[in-house]
């Protein structure tokens, strides 16, 4: 097979502003790292196409993200140390009942490891996406969204009545009134 090179030169003039940044999808060492972040943190709980928070040029993931992917780094590495702890354990269990030394199993002792916990609230993108908008994300307000009880959606057509029927089913239950278009427009107006 023939191998040839072929070499182009590329010039790249920015008739903007603000500084533009170009990487390789194939090549960028930054970019397949931040692919892998995602992809663990995402999961299969995002559709394959989601919106996160803009970011300027050499700006890394949003905190949120990263804080993610470290937690479930930590857990994992815990859960394999405990698997590894306990295959040791019963590694050593067989050679001793192998050579006639096992304890009876009345006087056995069973060691019992700590489920490993990585306390996780909410999901990254959603709250990186509230603190881009500048939603509030203090214990006060977290603790306000955690009481219990019933969320009523009323969704139509334009012109069905919506506003009517959730400002009468507020006042019946005396419930607050959120509309999205109102949150939406408050937060851009914020920025």
């Amino acid at each position: 097979a023939d191998n040839h090179v072929v070499e182009a030169t590329v010039v790249v003039k920015n008739p903007c502003k603000f500084p533009i940044e170009f990487y390789s999808l194939d090549f960028d060492e930054q970019y397949l790292k931040e692919e892998e972040i995602l992809r663990m943190v995402v999961g299969s709980k995002y559709q394959k196409t989601f919106l996160m928070p803009p970011r300027a040029v050499g700006e890394t993931l949003p905190p949120e993200v990263l804080e993610d992917y470290e937690a479930q780094k930590r857990l994992k590495a815990q859960q394999a140390e405990l698997k590894s702890l306990a295959e040791t354990e019963a590694s050593t269990e067989a050679e001793a009942t192998a050579m006639g030394k096992a304890a009876p199993a009345c006087e056995r002792a069973v060691t019992v490891y700590p489920e490993p916990r990585v306390n996780l609230t909410g999901n990254p993108i959603s709250r990186a996406v509230m603190r881009h908008l500048g939603i509030d994300l203090s214990s006060e307000r977290r603790k306000a969204r955690q009481r219990k009880g019933i969320v009523v959606v009323v969704h139509g057509a334009p012109r069905a009545g919506k506003t009517e029927i959730a400002a009468a089913l507020c006042h019946h239950y005396d419930a607050a009134y959120l509309s999205i278009d109102a949150v939406v427009t408050e937060a851009i107006a914020d920025h």
